[in-house]
């Protein structure tokens, strides 16, 4: 009997060990792999000054680098679908409603970032998406747009 205990319990041991470990070549690829990805992230040139539209947030963009043949895009892809529809949200759908109810009421358009920023997004209470480090939003009311450029130094 002690030998059938004994042979369980090495069962049991070697099931769990096995099934914890893995091939240090497989841990020094994913290692590998991290690593590009960061670097890639890194080395990604500044932001272009653009109309403020979905893809300009922080959020999200450093999934965009895994493709959707990669594993991990089962995960990631979600989580890019939640953050664009946040933003889709802000910019095609509060904003245009927020500016179309201030021209109705003003019978014009906002004068200024500053009356921008203050009557269409604060007083509606939008939460704009966190930009990449060294980008701004700025209206530019000549085209009546709101633009995401670098910030001045």
């Amino acid at each position: 009997m002690p030998y059938k205990r004994h042979s369980i319990a090495l069962t049991l041991a070697l099931s769990f060990v096995s099934l914890g470990c893995r091939p240090e070549e497989e841990i020094l690829q994913e290692e590998a792999q991290a690593a590009a990805d960061a670097q890639a992230l890194a080395a990604k040139p500044p932001m272009e000054d653009q109309v403020a539209k979905v893809g300009v947030g922080l959020q999200g963009n450093s999934l965009d680098s895994i493709g959707e043949n990669d594993a991990r895009s089962i995960i990631t892809g979600p989580a890019v679908a939640y953050f664009n529809t946040k933003e889709k949200i802000v910019f095609e759908i509060q904003i245009p409603q927020a500016l179309s109810f201030f021209e109705a009421t003003n019978g014009r358009k906002p004068k200024s970032q500053e009356e921008y920023m203050r009557d269409i997004i604060e007083a509606n209470k939008i939460k704009l998406p966190v930009l990449p480090e060294g980008m701004v939003y700025e209206y530019k009311p000549d085209v009546n747009e709101l633009w995401v450029v670098a910030a001045k130094k």
